[in-house]
């Protein structure tokens, strides 16, 4: 009953037009960041650790742009799921870097996107998988009853969704031996055994190792993709990602793997979901977000 209700609701909201969701979500960012509630002080903290070279005026402000640009995406999401690819192609305004994308795929081998939770990440999966048959790690959703509405609306191209288990590496590992596509979110933070500390702004954050790790086993050519909000639209786009990602040493390659990615959200910083908890887990078992 909870699944079906929540489904009824984001296909309502689908159903908004675009530009009136920016405003809707406009609206309610600018009460939440008057709430100061936990999200708002989960992104003051990030952008405190992350940023400390800003002033804290123009800090607050981005604080306030972020929690606006997270409301906005939620709204757009909804569209992106239900609306088809009509709706997709009827909002992607460019796609930058578009030869980059084209070459990976004219290669002869597998080819793996690095989607960081910047922008609307889940159109920028959605687009690229028409093109390739992708399999994609997720982690399931902490409510169970919504695993089948994400599996359900994510596979409008050509993905198959597996599990950030095992099984679901496995999975990864033989779809780039046969020269398919996988979409990795980059900057999840994995468990402990999973990952190595390395700096992500400045900060330690626990990295996976796991793109390393594929590397070695499947010499895949590695994309950074993201859709970044822009105008009326969207805006696709293709980045090669550091080129120590590509090496040997495991450490490097998850230093190599967070340059990557701060480079992207340095771009648009108020677009990257700075409300996620990404430097939880750390060396000295400090807490960070205890006071939150």
């Amino acid at each position: 009953m909870k699944a079906k209700l929540i489904e009824a609701l984001l296909r309502v909201f689908a159903w908004i037009p675009l530009s009136l969701q920016r405003r809707i979500g406009c609206f309610f960012g600018a009460l939440m960041y008057r709430g100061n509630g936990k999200t708002v002080r989960l992104t003051r903290r990030n952008l405190v650790l992350c940023m400390p070279e800003l002033e804290e005026a123009e800090r607050e402000k981005l604080v306030r742009a972020s929690v606006i640009s997270t409301l906005t995406n939620v709204f757009a999401t909804a569209s992106v799921w239900f609306r088809g690819l009509k709706w997709h192609d009827r909002h992607i305004t460019g796609v930058e870097n578009r030869d980059l994308f084209d070459a990976a795929l004219a290669e002869d081998r597998g080819l793996l996107l690095l989607i960081p939770h910047f922008g609307n990440w889940e159109l920028a999966g959605m687009w690229a998988s028409r093109f390739r048959t992708t399999t994609a790690i997720y982690r399931k959703p902490r409510m169970e009853f919504l695993d089948e509405l994400l599996q359900r609306v994510r596979n409008l191209g050509t993905a198959t969704l597996v599990p950030a288990s095992t099984r679901g590496v496995l999975a990864v590992v033989k779809a780039l031996q046969q020269g398919q596509m996988t979409v990795i979110l980059p900057d999840q933070e994995p468990a402990r055994e999973g990952g190595l500390f390395s700096p992500f702004f400045g900060q330690n954050a626990l990295t996976m190792t796991l793109v390393h790790r594929l590397t070695a086993k499947t010499n895949p050519r590695i994309l950074v993709a993201y859709a970044r909000r822009e105008g009326d639209g969207f805006v696709l786009g293709f980045t090669e990602p550091d080129a120590d990602l590509y090496v040997e040493d495991a450490q490097s390659a998850a230093d190599a793997l967070n340059r990557s990615v701060e480079s992207l959200v340095r771009t648009a910083p108020e677009q990257y979901q700075w409300e996620y908890k990404r430097f939880r887990k750390q060396p000295s078992d400090a807490n960070l977000y205890r006071d939150l």
